[in-house]
């Protein structure tokens, strides 16, 4: 674009272009002041910086503007002019030449916008970054991260080589990187230890590609610290082979108990029979001449061996749910209470006892372990309620935010509230129990079956009213 002024700025001529461009008719702009045409800003700059420097000299040379179309559009422009003068040395008249640099100021702005967002991010990224030269490994730029880590601040690492920084822990680790780089062009979480300022030792994933910085073959380095990562992993491998130990000797502890419970059933169990054997035969061979005092001693031998052999599968049983696998499966808890009540009142059909059992209740479960539950559970409410004329024993269940409890209630001799946290201690039984048969283990078994399918087992109670046992299975 062409435009020619006279001695006061007055613009005389305007080529074709000028006008295509900015959107006039030549009449509209012939006779007015060039800077009339310009931004705010750029009309001060040439009114009080450029023209008076111009009208001195007799020319300018690439001074930026900003001119406004007709539409209003703000197009970036360079001017350059100079001067034509009369015999005085006055200037008369000027030739400016006008280059629409509007694109590329955009193309500029853009390009430094993203530099500055390239910068940005390579500063505050969490990642370590490095900018380094391929050939000596000369650091060229570091992030924060990169003094974060490694203890050295920007001042001290740029310019320096890394191998003089001592970084790499190996430092044939950078030489087989390098290596692979040059083949591929890239490379991913290459596994190396580097080495802070400290000496601490620094675990890290490092990828890399090489890229032209300033007209120099460079590598732009990443690098996820892995330090914890990997203590993490040395620690649980020391806990995988602690635990293998330790399953180790839980498996020898389980076939030393397996051998103890074929010995307590069997060798334990033989000079019981024979006892009770030889007694039997005593009283079948001599009962004629045994006198009534013998002959009570005896029934009481009897009476012993058999107590000893209940005991022994009591504890054999307790054994077996300590180490039974829970092999879960739909159970019908009112189906399996309903059968124990039957069996319960069978063995003593001249008790009259009100069974309330809850229908429809079924869960996830091991059926075979539960029944034991429920064996102990309702064989207690109803050992502990044959005092009572009207007894009963309640089978049901509650639920609060979608948790459900099963409970076992009864309005038997009950129990003292500050004895419930003992209860399921193996061989605990609770004050006056002595009148009652048992041994102490029924509700240990009890409890060991409840947290093998992780639920939890707590009871209620009160001397002389009743007692409440809760369990959930889940």
């Amino acid at each position: 674009m062409f435009h020619s002024v006279d001695r006061h700025g007055v613009l005389v001529y305007v080529s074709d272009y000028w006008l295509q461009v900015l959107g006039y008719r030549r009449d509209e702009v012939i006779g007015r002041k060039s800077t009339e045409f310009l931004t705010e800003a750029s009309r001060r700059y040439a009114e009080e910086v450029v023209l008076p420097e111009y009208f001195r000299s007799g020319f300018c040379t690439n001074v930026p503007y900003q001119i406004v179309t007709k539409g209003g559009k703000i197009l970036d422009i360079v001017l350059s002019a100079t001067a034509e003068r009369d015999d005085a040395g006055e200037v008369v008249r000027s030739l400016a030449v006008l280059a629409d640099v509007t694109e590329k100021k955009r193309e500029e702005k853009a390009l430094l916008d993203a530099e500055a967002v390239f910068c940005k991010a390579f500063r505050s990224s969490a990642t370590v970054l490095a900018i380094s030269s391929l050939a000596e490994g000369r650091l060229i730029e570091v992030n924060d991260a990169f003094e974060r880590t490694f203890g050295y601040s920007r001042q001290e690492a740029v310019g320096r080589e890394m191998s003089l920084l001592q970084i790499w822990e190996n430092p044939g680790d950078r030489a087989r990187f390098v290596e692979f780089l040059r083949e591929k062009g890239e490379v991913r979480d290459f596994e190396v230890r580097f080495r802070s300022k400290s000496g601490a030792t620094v675990a890290g994933l490092l990828s890399g590609e090489v890229i032209d910085f300033n007209g120099e073959t460079c590598l732009l380095s990443q690098i996820n610290d892995i330090t914890e990562r990997k203590r993490a992993a040395e620690e649980i491998e020391v806990l995988h082979t602690d635990l293998a130990a330790r399953a180790y000797e839980l498996q020898i502890a389980n076939e030393e108990l397996e051998a103890f419970s074929y010995t307590v059933s069997h060798d334990l169990r033989k000079p019981l029979t024979a006892i009770s054997g030889y007694c039997q035969v005593i009283l079948d061979i001599c009962m004629d001449e045994l006198d009534p005092q013998c002959e009570r001693f005896i029934h009481e031998i009897l009476s012993g061996t058999v107590r000893m052999n209940q005991l022994i599968e009591t504890l054999l049983e307790y054994s077996r749910v300590s180490h039974s696998k829970v092999q879960r499966k739909d159970v019908d808890f009112s189906l399996l209470a309903t059968q124990v009540a039957l069996e319960l009142r069978t063995s003593e059909p001249q008790r009259e006892v009100c069974f309330e059992i809850q229908q429809g209740l079924t869960d996830q479960g091991d059926p075979r372990l539960l029944r034991v539950v429920l064996e102990n559970l309702l064989g207690n409410a109803w050992k502990y309620s044959a005092q009572r004329e009207n007894a009963r024993i309640e089978f049901g269940s509650s639920e609060t935010e979608g948790k459900r409890t099963y409970f076992v209630r009864d309005n038997g001799v009950g129990f003292q509230a500050s004895s419930a946290a003992g209860m399921f201690t193996p061989f605990k039984r609770l004050p006056g129990a002595e009148q009652f048969k048992g041994f102490g283990i029924g509700l240990a078994t009890v409890a060991r079956i409840i947290k093998s399918h992780g639920g939890r087992i707590w009871a209620e109670g009160e001397a002389g009213r009743g007692a409440v046992f809760y369990f959930t299975v889940s």
